[in-house]
């Protein structure tokens, strides 16, 4: 942008004048290029502000949208796990057992998921170990048991083909469930002969006995707190302390007495042949050897 100022000067009086209209006239120009500079500034920000202000509303929109989502959609888990564990008196029965059904089949995806990964991470992390054989690897090793054991020609040839595409990359045997069987029954070799694994797992076998010990004692003094601790006598008897006296238990308690008694005047009869007065014990009986009198004749 550029502006033209054109003036001429006529002798010393019209001098003045002209300054003057040079003046004015950059001073318009200086207020043009400020007023411009001030537009480019508030035009950077007026631009921010349109693309920005819709920006907010649609984030605040949006983080409203998913806390209703994740809301409604930790109700739903809460009234899963409701049903899950049983209900509430509102549910059918039907919604419980299909609940229970769903959570079984999730359990047991997960955990054939797991059993899957687990599998492939161990045969990944054992295959890598070496075999203690020439610096061959432990997956190497089990390879060549693998064909080893294949049975039949045609059984052996493809365990060949098939441990050959691993050697080339085009299959992976820590996929191969074979392959992982093998290594794992390696592994069982390796711990079965280790005697640091043998000493923990008499240990383990040790401990789970006596747990098993503790347990059948804990049982067996529960079966004998539940016996009745009370006496229970014959029909007719009282075990109820301050009732008064019973009166079988009083007979029995005489008919000890008297017997008691019998015995010992029959002992008394028998090993004391003093001090006793004389009775029909003591009467002859006619027979010199009882009597005593017939050695003597």
């Amino acid at each position: 942008m550029s502006n033209v100022i054109k003036f001429s000067i006529n002798g010393d009086t019209n001098a003045e004048q002209v300054t003057e209209k040079v003046k004015k006239s950059v001073s318009a120009l200086e207020k043009n290029i400020e007023g411009i500079e001030n537009r480019f500034k508030s035009f950077g920000k007026d631009l921010f502000l349109s693309f920005a202000a819709p920006m907010v509303l649609l984030n605040a929109a949006m983080s409203a949208i998913s806390a209703s989502i994740e809301k409604n959609r930790q109700a739903v888990q809460d009234a899963k796990a409701v049903a899950e564990g049983g209900g509430n008196k509102y549910m059918r029965e039907g919604t419980v057992t299909s609940a229970q059904e769903a959570a079984r089949r999730r359990q047991d995806a997960l955990d054939r998921k797991n059993a899957k990964l687990a599998a492939e991470a161990l045969a990944d992390e054992q295959g890598q170990q070496n075999a203690g054989t020439f610096s061959i690897s432990e997956a190497e090793s089990a390879m060549g048991d693998y064909i080893s054991e294949g049975k039949g020609f045609w059984n052996t040839a493809g365990r060949f083909f098939n441990v050959a595409g691993m050697m080339t990359g085009i299959n992976d045997y820590r996929q191969d469930e074979d392959i992982q069987k093998v290594l794992e029954r390696r592994s069982q070799a390796r711990v079965a002969s280790d005697p640091e694994m043998i000493a923990k797992k008499k240990a383990e076998e040790a401990a789970v006995k006596q747990k098993e010990a503790a347990d059948a004692q804990i049982q067996a003094q529960k079966e004998v707190d539940k016996m009745p601790t009370t006496f229970k006598g014959p029909e007719g008897f009282s075990n109820v302390v301050g009732v008064g006296a019973n009166p079988v238990l009083e007979a029995m308690a005489s008919q000890l007495e008297e017997a008691k008694k019998t015995n010992e005047l029959l002992a008394q009869l028998v090993t004391s042949g003093g001090g006793r007065t004389s009775s029909w014990l003591d009467a002859p009986t006619g027979n010199p050897h009882v009597d005593g009198y017939g050695d003597q004749m």
